[in-house]
């Protein structure tokens, strides 16, 4: 597995990370909490040393397993979690709810992080970060006290995750941010310039969310693909499902040899970008770790294939 420096922070990750958003059990479908457990710990033995979480995942499910897959690890995993969104509010996109009200006042940030700090098993959070852009009228309180809670040693870095250009560039010029988790693959490719451009001069490090764009890009999707009642999936519309999967296959026809699956070549393709530190596709069986770690070591994918993939 390769390593990557997380930005200035003095931290080294593998470039290859896992998303746990499919471990909390709301939103992709049901996974056994050992099952998760376990799977945590494979992915750590073959080379994992980052995880994205949130509070919000599972009810807190998340970090309890992570809690409980690596609290006798110590700092050999790098553990980044997000706040914002009440801790109960997992599972409103796949059972047709409202979007769940965002909190970023000081005092929810400091409930929230003792809250997770328990959950995980920790003295210390490595990178805390908003799942969402705290509110106009909420900013300054906001990252003020993130840069408090860093003084005070409960978290070593802090961040901002998803939000539009303007937020983002915002973030990096007035905070103290150390990174951004963005959304960034083949087929959403909209924050590779200015955004990522820009973190990368200020030393900002970059994770990349949802590689594999929701499953579109693992190459097991197809017309026929029917979501579980709890697979947030099932709300995308069928048209743009469809029109998504041309997409895809398009796709599919640029990088034919170029990588062993479509899932290796989708990451690849993200981690050429020289502003990426770690990418954390979301894993839910050993064969997809062992995939996503493959990734890591082999030959890129040519210059000629991801200048037309930049295209797409």
């Amino acid at each position: 597995m390769r390593q990557r420096k997380f930005g200035k922070t003095g931290l080294t990750v593998s470039e290859i990370g896992m998303g746990t958003w499919e471990l909390g059990g709301r939103e992709w479908g049901d996974i056994g909490e050992k099952e998760a457990v376990d799977l945590l710990r494979y992915a750590f033995e073959k080379g994992v040393t980052y995880y994205d979480t949130a509070d919000q995942y599972g009810g807190g499910r998340a970090e309890r397993l992570l809690g409980e897959a690596f609290s006798a690890l110590g700092n050999r995993v790098v553990i980044a979690t997000k706040l914002g969104y009440e801790l109960d509010s997992d599972g409103w996109i796949s059972q047709g709810g409202e979007v769940p009200a965002f909190n970023a006042s000081r005092d929810y940030i400091r409930q929230s992080v003792e809250g997770s700090l328990t959950r995980l098993k920790r003295d210390m959070i490595d990178i805390y970060q908003f799942h969402a852009p705290p509110p106009e009228e909420m900013w300054d309180e906001a990252f003020g006290t993130m840069a408090e809670l860093k003084s005070e040693g409960k978290i070593r870095f802090y961040g901002l995750c998803l939000g539009n250009e303007a937020q983002a560039l915002k973030a990096i010029a007035e905070t103290g941010i150390s990174s951004l988790m963005l959304t960034y693959n083949i087929l959403n490719q909209a924050m590779a310039n200015p955004v990522m451009e820009t973190a990368a001069e200020k030393g900002i490090a970059v994770t990349v969310r949802q590689p594999l764009s929701s499953g579109l890009l693992s190459g097991n999707l197809n017309a026929d693909t029917v979501f579980a009642e709890n697979d947030y999936r099932k709300t995308w519309s069928r048209e743009k499902f469809l029109t998504d999967l041309e997409r895809v296959e398009e796709i599919k026809s640029v990088v034919r040899g170029k990588a062993k699956s479509l899932p290796q070549a989708a990451l690849k393709f993200i981690l050429a970008h020289p502003a990426v530190c770690c990418v954390t596709p979301g894993m839910m069986t050993p064969a997809q770790v062992d995939d996503g770690v493959a990734t890591s070591g082999g030959a890129p994918l040519p210059s000629a294939i991801i200048k037309k993939l930049r295209e797409n």
